[in-house]
């Protein structure tokens, strides 16, 4: 008789392992014992982990679930995965099993966190330099180690120091991969194993600067991209069978540049960067990256205050909705939203808005657009945020100002997962704008003391723009204020220069 399918994720990787109930409780052990975590599993516990009937677990037995399974525990307990991702999942699995088993020479204890990103990046540095042949697609390879970044980042103490610096000395390590191989003038990657090897560091590196783009690398990246981006730009240029993989990645650089110019404040190079990655993705089949490049290209025209034209563009991204995934709609949606807030026309800005949050997918880390989408739940909070924000400064008197506050206190219950800083400063400094139209001084002097000390820490002119013009709304609002004049006094180098 056919077993009933599986009832969470969990249960179909226990079942794919072929280990018993008992082995399997013995194997995840043995996982908390090498990484010096003191927990046990019964068999009944795991039976009902397996049935979804438990919503949540102590934080050491989540952390070891997610090394030994290679998933956040939430997803693990969630719903099973379709047959593509079950073969992807089983890899995964394997892999974070293969990783948790003691070396020959020493074992690796969680607090030893140099040495357990070493080990880690030993590894991934020899999956990305075997992955040749016409069979090994760039995107498959990003999708594999974006899940091991993720998986860095669940098996880790975020608020320890060793911990991030490991981290991020391995994501720039990785970053840094093709610049052996960049030497325009030398001419080594005419043959065809040094073309491949060059396309797979190039994959390997975007996924690493995506993630570094999270925190506040901004410099390390374009470092980074400057060195190989010519390069690539050549390959996806000629007629050649590793056309198509290096116009997507030569895309994606695109994207990664337009992004450190806009911190820069430099829209013009932006807007070239946002062109240029339309012009690769449209050699490629691929429609995610033409509208990720269109998004892009609609979001420089936001941020250039032309509404219009960012609209224009963003209903140009829609003509390929039906081809992508959730995560993309919903971004286009959201962003949408703002420009018709913008525009005056209240509906469908509100109808946008809402419908990007039913799009927006309950596990945004399992949709194949995650990576590059560059959309989090975060991201999500920001740009209904400035909907409603753009609506209550077109419509006064329909207290959407109030609506735009709730929306972005929203940042501070996002606990599942870290913002990224360039989005959490930008919040701030909307909801600093939101608290003058508020008439609430003291929320505007909470949240531009923070906004302030993201400018120091991204060193970005874009969020500075953004807290000059925040600042210069309080001016208008509270002309005769003491406390705004001290608190001017205070935080000058951010709004000036």
């Amino acid at each position: 008789m056919d077993r009933p399918p599986p009832r969470t994720l969990l249960e179909q990787l226990v079942r794919h392992s072929r280990r018993t109930i008992g082995e399997t409780c013995a194997a995840f052990e043995r996982t908390a014992r090498e990484h010096h975590e003191r927990v046990t599993l019964s068999p009944r516990h795991l039976s009902r982990w397996m049935a979804g009937e438990i919503e949540t677990a102590r934080p050491v037995a989540q952390r070891v679930a997610s090394l030994h399974w290679g998933f956040d525990f939430e997803r693990l307990i969630g719903p099973p995965a379709g047959e593509i991702s079950v073969a992807d999942a089983k890899q995964r699995s394997e892999q974070a099993w293969r990783a948790s088993q003691p070396s020959d020479d020493y074992s690796i204890g969680a607090p030893d966190w140099p040495v357990w990103f070493g080990v880690r990046l030993g590894h991934l540095l020899g999956t990305v330099d075997n992955w040749t042949g016409s069979g090994a697609p760039s995107d498959a390879l990003q999708d594999l180690l974006n899940r091991e970044v993720l998986m860095f980042d669940a098996v880790g103490e975020h608020r320890d120091p060793a911990h991030a610096l490991s981290r991020r000395q391995a994501l720039i390590t990785i970053a840094a991969l093709p610049l052996t191989l960049a030497t325009p003038t030398a001419g080594r990657l005419g043959c065809t194993a040094a073309t491949e090897f060059f396309l797979a560091r190039c994959a390997a590196s975007l996924t690493a600067c995506w993630h570094l783009l999270r925190g506040s690398d901004l410099p390390t990246v374009a470092q980074v991209m400057s060195a190989y981006l010519l390069e690539l730009e050549a390959i996806a240029s000629r007629e050649s069978v590793f056309r198509g993989v290096a116009a997507r990645l030569a895309s994606q650089a695109h994207r990664i540049c337009g992004i450190v110019a806009l911190h820069r404040n430099q829209l013009g190079i932006r807007e070239h960067h946002c062109k240029q990655a339309l012009h690769f993705a449209n050699a490629t089949p691929d429609m995610s990256s033409r509208a990720s490049a269109l998004i892009s290209l609609a979001s420089t025209y936001f941020y250039g205050d032309d509404p219009t034209q960012a609209a224009s563009v963003y209903e140009r991204a829609l003509n390929f909705e039906s081809a992508l995934p959730a995560l993309q709609r919903s971004r286009i949606h959201a962003e949408l939203s703002v420009a018709y807030g913008q525009l005056g026309r209240e509906r469908d800005a509100l109808s946008s808005a809402d419908l990007a949050e039913r799009l927006y997918p309950q596990h945004p880390e399992q949709d194949p657009s995650y990576l590059y989408a560059e959309f989090t739940r975060a991201s999500l909070t920001l740009e209904q945020g400035l909907s409603y924000l753009a609506l209550a400064e077109r419509f006064p008197g329909r207290e959407y100002q109030q609506v735009a506050a709730n929306v972005f206190a929203r940042m501070e219950q996002q606990t599942h997962s870290p913002v990224p800083d360039r989005i959490r400063f930008e919040i701030i400094n909307h909801q600093a704008r939101t608290a003058v139209l508020l008439d609430d001084m003291d929320a505007f002097e909470l949240y531009i003391g923070q906004a302030a000390e993201g400018v120091a820490k991204l060193g970005s002119k874009q969020r500075q723009k953004e807290v000059q013009s925040a600042w210069k709304s309080a001016a208008e609002a509270w002309p005769q204020e003491r406390r705004l004049v001290a608190l001017g006094e205070a935080l000058r180098p951010a709004i000036t220069g």
